[in-house]
């Protein structure tokens, strides 16, 4: 069985290499990181099975660098591994999307019982597989995930959240048709009242942002009667 690969984003170099020498005697393929700008390096290349991060980073917010992955993957397993004891910052991990909270210190063999019961968890769960960028260029466009800024051939471009997210998911998309179904379940959330006519005003909204000519998409073209398909060198 092919092993296991976990991406550490820990900044502190004793604990970081504990922590990496105690997975891989568990059996574990380690990837190390110690800081936010090393860690997006790793994951523009891999995809790991699971990313224990730390909240202090040098560089970084870990709870940023949290909230940047689960613009772009939703199932990938994260555990925060953190000093902060604080029921505020623990309750804003879950609600971007971490998948446990371990406290500083921590026993190793805990840490270790949690790994493994959340990868056999997540191994029923469809990930994309793709990578995570902190930015993406896609033919005149360039996305900064963490800020929801979006650049037109060097201008700059205001949209909304969930309009960025939308326009997010068809950058990582490209030339994939994508059916009005796949849109819903994955730009709204479940809880949400969604009207019939939702998508359709967020990509007219889109359009007016995008296109040189709403009119005449050149980006976000409509496959009548199945959904959309972008692309970004029209």
């Amino acid at each position: 069985m092919e092993s296991k690969e976990i991406l550490v984003v820990e900044d502190n170099t004793r604990l970081r290499r504990f922590i990496c020498s105690s997975l891989q005697k568990a059996g574990y393929t380690v990837l190390e990181a110690d800081s936010g700008k090393a860690a997006f390096s790793i994951l523009e290349e891999h995809y790991p099975d699971l990313i224990l991060l730390d909240l202090r980073l040098g560089d970084y917010d870990g709870i940023e660098i949290l909230r940047t992955i689960r613009r772009q993957e939703e199932f990938l397993p994260v555990i925060i591994v953190s000093s902060i004891d604080n029921q505020d910052i623990k309750i804003d991990g879950f609600n971007i999307g971490c998948d446990d909270y371990i406290t500083k210190p921590f026993y190793v063999d805990e840490l270790i019982g949690r790994v493994k019961r959340l990868l056999r968890r997540s191994a029923n769960q469809s990930s994309t597989g793709q990578t995570i960028s902190e930015k993406l260029e896609s033919g005149p466009f360039c996305l900064n995930i963490n800020s929801l800024g979006v650049l037109k051939n060097g201008e700059p471009i205001v949209m909304r959240k969930k309009v960025f997210d939308l326009f997010l998911f068809f950058v990582r998309n490209p030339g994939m048709v994508i059916s009005y179904e796949l849109l819903y379940n994955r730009i709204w959330d479940s809880l949400e009242e969604i009207k019939e006519s939702s998508l359709y005003v967020h990509i007219r909204h889109l359009r007016e942002l995008i296109e040189d000519d709403p009119s005449k998409p050149r980006y976000i073209k409509t496959i009548k009667n199945v959904g959309y398909v972008y692309s970004p060198e029209s």
